[in-house]
């Protein structure tokens, strides 16, 4: 492998964000692919004319990030599998962006929208019953005064969780995980005040009829289910 997008002539700019813009780059046009071998830190110092020092740092940037990995008298390697890891630089940059509460609803229900739209075409029969089992004991705790806000946040999760896996779509749920971390503060919020609301049932109702309307697998409903969703949203968070 010639590596030749990796050691094109240098622009100006610090030389680790350059060795991580190179490789990203080169992961997204196909010329590094999960599992190769990248070149040592002498090849590219040597290559680019740079110090190996800030070539390590650019190195140890994306294996922090989870994008490549050191093996012990082997070298560096691109992963080949997702790990939890690849999620935190995006995740960071949009927590750390100023955001309101109405902007992020929006975000929650255009990934929604893709989740809902995913399930109803790929879920299995099956499937879609465990996620109504789900469903009901989501509304079991938010109906039972016993039952704790955590208890009940627990269950929306559970419910959540199995529907982004039911997309089969594994990019798509990654980019819902990253959604619900997010949106951890707004979801406690919203079965808090809907518990206090005396409107416990507000929400698993939600819940349920999603998973009615996934069984019957009709996609021209998903965009006004959406409209009720997101205006139960509003109604417990703004």
């Amino acid at each position: 492998m010639d590596y030749a997008q990796l050691f094109e002539q240098l622009p100006k700019g610090s030389i680790s964000e350059i060795i991580v813009e190179r490789i990203t780059n080169a992961l997204i046009s196909g010329e590094l692919k999960p599992g190769d071998k990248i070149p040592t830190e002498t090849e590219f110092s040597e290559k680019l004319g740079v110090g190996r020092n800030a070539v390590r740092e650019g190195i140890k940037v994306l294996v922090a990030f989870g994008v490549l990995e050191i093996r012990r008298s082997e070298g560096t390697f691109v992963v080949d599998d997702y790990n939890d890891k690849l999620l935190d630089p995006l995740l960071y940059g949009l927590i750390l962006s100023e955001h309101s509460i109405e902007e992020l609803l929006d975000v929650k229900i255009a990934l929604a929208n893709a989740i809902m739209y995913m399930a109803m075409k790929r879920a299995s029969d099956a499937e879609l019953d465990e996620l109504q089992r789900k469903g009901e004991e989501f509304r079991k705790r938010m109906n039972d005064p016993s039952a704790t806000d955590e208890e009940c946040y627990l269950a929306s999760m559970a419910f959540n969780e199995y529907l982004g896996e039911i997309t089969h779509n594994r990019m798509l749920n990654q980019l819902d995980g990253i959604n619900r971390k997010i949106a951890v503060f707004t979801r406690h919020k919203a079965l808090e005040n809907s518990r206090a609301a005396g409107e416990p049932d507000s929400l698993p109702a939600n819940y349920l009829k999603e998973v009615e309307l996934l069984k019957a697998r009709d996609n021209s409903v998903v965009s006004e289910f959406m409209d009720e969703r997101l205006a139960i949203w509003q109604k417990y968070l703004l």
